[in-house]
């Protein structure tokens, strides 16, 4: 795969949910974190549970897997608030569908409210307790999908030994209790638009007690003042330009410039409340991009450029698409053919296609930015192979459906950003060819292995229209192996 951005998925529509308006991570090994997205009034927090793994069959311990079933992370701005009371801030409710975490497995835990699916933000506010529930091993209701543990649905592994059930104190159903004096400065204070997270300590290792019986028992053991805020990703909402209405099903893109094309480091779609959230992101500021097809409504690109990490993009800095309208709507077509030869001989390759329009940031020169393709399109990556392909080559034809309007563009300001309303037409478009070998281990393939195109099959600009469709000039790739 080119190392120089992630592959392009022109069928990314098609991914269903959004990711979290908050991230939980537990981990063990000094974990980093995660965020969430809200409503315009609500700041978001990210919950990290760390330790370091010395029980870790990895560093010298005797455990290989430690799973737990989540159904439920609460939290309240009450110290005394009993698990019965009123004003419960719910941050995911996995009830229907519980899911396993490892707690011994960095890999697998990072992030874990994003990878759940929580689409719930926590409001503004010095929160006092957040509990933790647990789905008891003798349930008959919703299980985890899938479950590792052979009994029940909390279990640890043992190095040369098979899973033993995790036996749940009574505590794991009423919500294991984070009360205030086990958190730093007494609280967790969440500001309007602030997209944050917070770090707890949970001691995993010293948690599991092994009993004489040969089964093991969960007795959460939490150290205070661990729990510390960071900003280490970006959420928001995206709503219609007009009726500020959220739109479900947005395609998202976080970009980062590289080798002079922003490219796409993640992607998700909105949830139905129009909101997304990123976690965790590296370090740097992100260019968005955001478009969406909805129904018979066509909602063309738009480009935040220089988001900082930490940042909600809600109220006012919501993402703002424009519909696309006149007497033609739809998205425009673009079709083509993609050809790949040794120069004298037919051979396949892998091949990823970027869809690209040129945006302009605040002060900046203009950069072509990844756009989406909505459902419908070709799915990336798509290998080459004998047909009715030019001689000596291997092919393979596509379709991208792509925003008909040039995009709306705007650079992020704390303060609220503006977007500059969509240019007229024409609306050029570039495709950018990426090939990789079709190994299991791609590596880049032909000489040179990306190619750009940016003109249609007659020679002149390519550029496309609401609804209507438009054949590119042939992708080709010289000199594969």
């Amino acid at each position: 795969m080119d190392n120089r951005g992630v592959r392009y998925y022109a069928s990314l529509a098609l991914v269903a949910g959004g990711l979290l308006a908050l991230g939980l991570l537990v981990s063990c090994g000094g974990g980093s974190s995660s965020t969430g997205g809200g409503s315009s009034m609500s700041g978001t927090v990210t919950t990290n549970l760390s330790d370091p793994p010395t029980c870790s069959v990895n560093q010298g311990g005797s455990f290989v897997h430690a799973w737990v079933t989540i159904t439920k992370v609460t939290a309240h701005i009450n110290a005394d608030a009993q698990s019965t009371d009123s004003g419960w801030v719910t941050l995911v409710d996995l009830t229907s569908a519980p899911k396993q975490i490892d707690l011994l497995n960095l890999a697998s835990t990072t992030c874990v409210l994003t990878q759940l699916g929580s689409t719930t933000g926590l409001p503004p506010g010095n929160y006092q307790q957040i509990r933790l529930f647990l789905l008891d091993n003798s349930s008959t209701g919703p299980a985890p999908s899938p479950n590792n543990c052979p009994t029940g649905f909390n279990c640890v592994t043992v190095a040369n030994g098979p899973a033993v059930e995790l036996n749940l104190s009574s505590e794991a159903q009423t919500g294991i209790k984070i009360p205030p004096g086990q958190i730093s400065g007494g609280g967790i204070n969440i500001m309007a638009g602030q997209a944050a997270d917070i770090n707890i300590d949970f001691n995993t290792c010293a948690s599991i007690v092994m009993q004489g019986n040969g089964g093991a028992r969960l007795k959460p053991t939490l150290h205070a003042g661990e729990v510390s805020v960071n900003g280490n990703a970006i959420s928001g909402t995206v709503v219609d330009s007009v009726s500020k209405q959220p739109i479900a099903g947005a395609i998202v893109f976080a970009e980062q410039p590289s080798n002079g094309v922003d490219r796409v480091m993640m992607s998700t779609v909105t949830d139905s409340g129009g909101n997304f959230i990123f976690c965790p992101l590296p370090a740097g500021n992100y260019d968005f991009v955001v478009a969406a097809m909805v129904g018979n409504v066509t909602y063309n690109a738009t480009v935040t450029f220089q988001v900082p990490l930490g940042t909600a993009l809600t109220g006012n800095n919501a993402i703002l698409l424009v519909a696309e309208t006149g007497g033609s709507t739809g998205p425009g077509t673009i079709t083509g053919q993609i050809t790949t030869t040794t120069g004298t001989a037919a051979t396949a390759a892998d091949v990823t296609l970027l869809a690209l329009q040129s945006a302009t940031p605040s002060g900046g020169s203009a950069i072509p930015v990844t756009v989406p393709a909505f459902a419908g399109s070709t799915a990336f990556p798509l290998t080459t192979a004998a047909g009715t392909c030019p001689a000596n080559t291997d092919c393979a034809n596509y379709t991208l459906l792509v925003p008909a309007s040039n995009p709306s563009v705007g650079t992020f300001a704390s303060g609220g950003t503006t977007y500059a309303a969509p240019a007229a037409p024409p609306i050029p478009y570039s495709i950018e060819g990426d090939a990789t070998t079709t190994t299991s281990t791609p590596t880049s393939d032909c000489n040179p292995s990306s190619v750009t195109i940016n003109m249609d099959n007659a020679s002149h600009p390519l550029a496309v229209t609401a609804g209507g469709s438009v054949t590119a000039a042939t992708v080709a790739f010289t000199a594969c192996q």
